[in-house]
Order: C-alpha cells, then sequence, then structure tokens
C-alpha cells in the first residue's frame, strides 16, 4: 500500500481536503493510504464562502506572501519534519498552494529549485536525514515562488534546477491559475506535452475551474500506474542491493 501526505489548500483544512478526496479515495481503494497534514498558520478566515458553509474553522495556510522567504523555508522545515516523525511517505499530494508547498519540500530535498547551488546544497544538507518522497501530485498546482520575485531559495532570479520525481499535474482548463500549473509543470519538474512520450510523468486535464475533477478515473488510473512502477523499482532496487550489485 503506497502512503501519501496531503497538503491542502490556501486557507482550507484537513477536513476540506477529505472532502475534495472522496471520489478519489473510492476509485482507489485499499491501493493507497492518505495522510493528512495542516498548516503551521493557522486562523479564522476561511478561503471562499464555500469553503466556510462546509467546514467550521481555523483554517490553515503554509505560509504568508509578505513573510517572504522566511516563512516560507519555515513551512519547508515544517513539512520535513513531520515526514521525518511520521514517515517515509511514497508521495506527496497538493492542491494549489499545498502543490507549491510540496513542490518547495521536494525542491529543498533534492537540493533544487531557483538560488544559487550553494544555498540550495546547504538546504538539501540540513535535511539530508528526511526519507525523501518518491513522486508527487499537483492539483491545480501553483509555482512555489508566485507570490516572491525576490525569493532566496525559489527566487525568479534563477533558472529553476527541476525537481528529480515523477509527477502527476491536474489542471483545470477554467482554472484562473491554470497557467500557474503549467508553469509549475513545466519550469519545475520538465513536464510538458513533448517530454510526457518519454517520462513516467502525467498531465490530467479536466474542463472544470480550481478544483479537484468531478470524474476522478483519469486521475486515479494515473496514480495507480506511478504506484505500480515506483513499486517496481523498488523491487528491483531490493534485487539488486541482495545481490551485491
Amino acid at each position: 500500500m503506497a502512503r501519501i501526505l496531503c497538503l491542502h489548500g490556501w486557507r482550507t483544512n484537513a477536513a476540506v481536503m477529505e472532502r475534495q478526496l472522496a471520489q478519489l479515495k473510492v476509485k482507489l481503494g485499499e491501493s493507497v493510504a492518505f495522510s493528512h497534514l495542516e498548516g503551521p498558520i493557522s486562523g479564522m478566515l476561511a478561503a471562499d464562502d464555500d469553503v466556510e458553509q462546509e467546514c467550521i474553522p481555523p483554517y490553515y495556510q503554509w505560509w504568508e506572501p509578505l513573510d517572504g522567504v522566511a516563512g516560507q523555508l519555515e513551512a519547508v522545515r515544517y513539512v520535513a519534519e513531520h515526514i521525518r516523525k511520521r514517515g517515509p511517505f511514497d508521495a506527496l499530494l497538493g492542491f494549489s498552494e499545498g502543490a507549491a508547498c510540496a513542490t518547495a519540500v521536494l525542491a529543498a530535498l533534492h537540493g533544487a529549485g531557483r538560488g544559487s547551488a550553494e544555498v540550495r546544497q546547504q538546504l538539501k544538507n540540513e535535511l539530508a536525514d528526511v526519507p525523501r518522497p518518491r513522486f508527487v501530485i499537483c492539483v491545480c498546482g501553483i509555482p512555489p515562488d508566485d507570490f516572491r520575485p525576490g525569493c532566496f531559495c525559489f527566487g525568479r532570479g534563477h533558472k529553476v534546477c527541476q525537481v528529480p520525481v515523477p509527477s502527476i499535474h491536474v489542471i483545470g482548463e477554467s482554472d484562473g491559475d491554470r497557467h500557474g500549473s503549467e508553469e509549475l509543470a513545466e519550469e519545475w519538474y520538465g513536464v510538458s506535452p513533448a517530454a510526457l512520450k518519454n517520462s513516467d510523468s502525467k498531465i490530467v486535464r479536466h474542463p472544470h475551474g480550481h478544483r479537484f475533477p468531478l470524474d476522478c478515473r483519469q486521475l486515479a488510473d494515473a496514480i495507480r500506474e506511478l504506484v505500480r512502477k515506483d513499486c517496481a523499482k523498488l523491487a528491483e532496487a531490493s534485487r539488486l542491493a541482495a545481490a551485491g550489485c
């Protein structure tokens, strides 16, 4: 069974994401176990009226844009500590700001992202004992640096050193943040239509807005296939280790 750590969207909470994932959980059955972590910043303001009507406060977010890099790095360390204590997890799944946070965490663990190689390596060394999730699912994701053009490790001053993990990107065609989701896939993970033929990564599109797809069959199939390939890689690595290779 694959373990997936879920990171919710801006000013929502785990209860909201449980509802978002309900149909997907039915499709995947017992092949995947979903775990939830709520952001380090809490408040009484919901992302929108729908969230407020669906679930009671508090609501959470991963960082405050005005806190800049300090807030973002605090979120990265917060998630990394949870993985250290409760992991390992096979994958991260993030919605919207949660996908940005998942990307920032994976970038830190792999020494990827924007910024100088020296700074990226320092953060990678700091988190060297954190088990790395091996793939990621970004639903209506936005780039980690979307709100902070001068950011230290994830700022736009440098070309992205891409995150070297397979990824699934769910993009809503009617989503106002659609271009951000496409930028996240291409710049941060190297996932473009041309690159998909030779990649384990996938792009799943749906005709709706900033939400999970109403029909989750395609997303469930993509996750199931990535889990299968990941298990095969782990089995092969174990076989080679046992053979002394």
